[in-house]
C-alpha cells in the first residue's frame, strides 16, 4: 500500500509541475486577494468569473478578435477537468 502512495505523490509532483503558468498565477493572485488558501469553492468560482463571459469577451468582440473567447473556453475546461488538481495545489500553498 505504501507503494501506491509513493506513486500518487510522484503523480501529483508531476501533476503540478506540468500545470500551465497562467493557472498558477491566478490562484496566486485569489490567494493573495484573500489571504485565504483552504477554501476551494471560492477559488473555483473566482476562476469562473475570470474567464466567463465578461467584458474582455465583448472587447474582444467589439475588436473582432475572437481569440480571447477561445483562450478563455480551453481555461474554463483545464479548471472543470482538474478541480483535485487545484484543490492539492491549495492545501499545499506552494
Amino acid at each position: 500500500m505504501q507503494n501506491n502512495e509513493k506513486e500518487y505523490e510522484l503523480l501529483v509532483e508531476r501533476a503540478i509541475e506540468f500545470t500551465p503558468i497562467w493557472l498558477k498565477q491566478d490562484i496566486e493572485s485569489i490567494m493573495q486577494k484573500t489571504g485565504e488558501t483552504d477554501r476551494i469553492s471560492y477559488v473555483i468560482s473566482e476562476l469562473y468569473k475570470k474567464y466567463t463571459f465578461n467584458t474582455t469577451h465583448i472587447l474582444a468582440a467589439m475588436g473582432q478578435n475572437p481569440e480571447w473567447t477561445i483562450v478563455s473556453r480551453e481555461r474554463l475546461n483545464f479548471i472543470d477537468n482538474n478541480i483535485d488538481l487545484i484543490q492539492v495545489m491549495l492545501k499545499r500553498s506552494w
